[in-house]
Parts: structure tokens; sequence; C-alpha cells
């Protein structure tokens, strides 16, 4: 003959268990750290705003053979809006003649080349010639 017999755990048990997936997803979030990710997010959306600013001047350029004094220069003509830096900040511009350098201050340096006109943390773009 057969017995029912019910199978439960007990409160120290769910307990342990409970405890033990906390322990490994609080090493999990430590290991990955998510505000590198987040800074290497930002650190992308920089890139592409200096490239986007970057195609303006090229534009002004050709129309007016020179570089802008500023970048505010550029909207509403040859860009929409002048994108700003996603912590609020604002892109170094420094023009000069027939050049100019276009810098941001980056998170995260291991991933990004430094190159130019930039000092310390910054990501450049100059002009194509």
């Amino acid at each position: 003959m057969l017995m029912n017999k019910n199978i439960a755990f007990t409160l120290v048990e769910l307990l342990v268990v409970v405890s033990i997936i906390g322990v490994l997803s609080g090493l999990i979030i430590a290991v990955l750290n998510p505000a590198v990710f987040k800074g290497r997010a930002r650190d992308g959306v920089r890139m592409q705003d200096l490239a986007v600013i970057k195609g303006g001047l090229e534009q002004y350029y050709s129309e007016n053979n020179t570089y802008p004094g500023a970048t505010s220069q550029l909207a509403p003509t040859y860009l929409k809006v002048v994108p700003a830096d996603p912590q609020g900040g604002s892109y170094v511009y420094t023009p000069s003649g027939a050049n100019y350098c276009l810098c941001a201050n980056v998170e995260d340096v291991r991933n990004i080349k430094l190159n130019g006109c930039g000092s310390g943390q910054q990501y450049c773009v100059t002009n194509p010639f």
C-alpha cells in the first residue's frame, strides 16, 4: 500500500536558499559594476556627438571658407540642435584659422584612443585637412 507523503520545505531551508541567492547576486553585481557600463555608454554618446558636430563644422566651412567662432553658430542652419554632453557639460571647441579642435572629457580611457589636441582624459576630433 502506498503512503501519501507531503514533500515540503522548512522555513530554515528556504532561508538558506534565499541567502545563497542573495550572496551570489551581490557578487555578480560587484563584479559587473554597472557604473562602468553606464560610463562607457555615455562615452559612446560623446563620440557620436563629436562626429555630428564635426559634420556641421565641415558643412559650415564648405560654405564660408572658415570655421565658426563657436559651435552655437551651427544651429539651426547646419544642425537642428548642437549636441551637449550627456552629463550636462559642454564640449570644448577651439577654432584656429583653418583648423579646429573639438574635445570631450571621457570617463573610461581604457577603451578609447585619446588623440591630438586635447589633454588628460579627452577624446578629440580635428578637421580632416
